[in-house]
């Protein structure tokens, strides 16, 4: 009797074991409360080195960094997100940067559909060059997840630089429905100059302030002067509607 009780709690555990779960152990992945504007971030997640070593096929163990060529480029790629897809899905990004870059050259971002098993991540899609990207080599240098712009979730990413004084910055959206991430356009994230010879110094920064699912969002800039922008889905892209009334450098 005792020997059956045991052999029933033991497989019960294994039913139950954290690596049988939506997220390994070392991959917690906290739930939390969304709400415009949808501000973007930069800390890179440091919890996420069992999903990057599925993504890139790396030994078990290995340092969460991998060297990819592409397109006779040579990038190093790191882990920075991680978000929760229906269906024991998590969605991956993990930025390239180009070593040895010139100024205008940027970086890529990576984008991995993971599967949860019993055994641990499973790589079920790479995307490579979705989303915003810097200059100097760098790849996206702020990101979100968010809920809030459709059926689905959508990956926000920032990326920019600065010419002559001016720096400039780029947002893309980009839909991660079941089959995979699809780039859904974007918009300017923000504008600063005044550094340069003969520059005018005004300061703008957006962020996304409302949405109608699906079908349009509205960026809100603060800064040198307040106003709003709106962007519509047309044609599976979101477009702005008039112009845009930040200045470019």
């Amino acid at each position: 009797m005792r020997k059956s009780v045991l052999a029933a709690a033991v497989a019960l555990s294994a039913l139950v074991s954290p690596a049988a779960s939506a997220f390994d152990p070392d991959t917690p992945v906290g739930e939390k409360e969304e709400a415009f504007p949808v501000t973007l971030g930069s800390d890179e997640d440091t919890t996420i080195a069992l999903g990057f070593r599925a993504a890139f096929g790396l030994a078990r163990g290995a340092e969460p960094q991998v060297a990819r060529t592409i397109d006779g480029q040579d990038y190093v790629f790191r882990p920075v997100a991680i978000h929760l897809l229906p269906n024991n899905v998590g969605v991956l990004l993990s930025i390239g940067s180009l070593e040895d870059a010139g100024h205008s050259e940027s970086g890529l971002n990576a984008i991995h559909y993971l599967k949860s098993s019993p055994a641990g991540w499973v790589k079920q899609g790479e995307w490579i060059g979705l989303g915003a990207t810097g200059t100097v080599g760098n790849g996206a240098t702020s990101w979100a997840f968010s809920t809030l712009l459709g059926r689905n979730p959508y990956l926000i990413t920032a990326g920019g630089g600065v010419w002559q004084g001016c720096a400039i910055g780029s947002a893309a959206v980009t839909e991660l429905t079941p089959d995979g991430p699809v780039d859904r356009g974007g918009f300017t994230e923000g504008m600063s100059s005044g550094a340069g010879l003969g520059q005018t110094e005004q300061d703008y920064e957006g962020k996304i302030a409302a949405a109608v699912p699906d079908k349009s969002f509205t960026v809100a800039y603060t800064g040198t002067r307040a106003f709003e922008q709106q962007y519509v889905l047309k044609g599976g892209k979101y477009e702005l509607v008039g112009k845009d009334q930040v200045p470019g450098c």
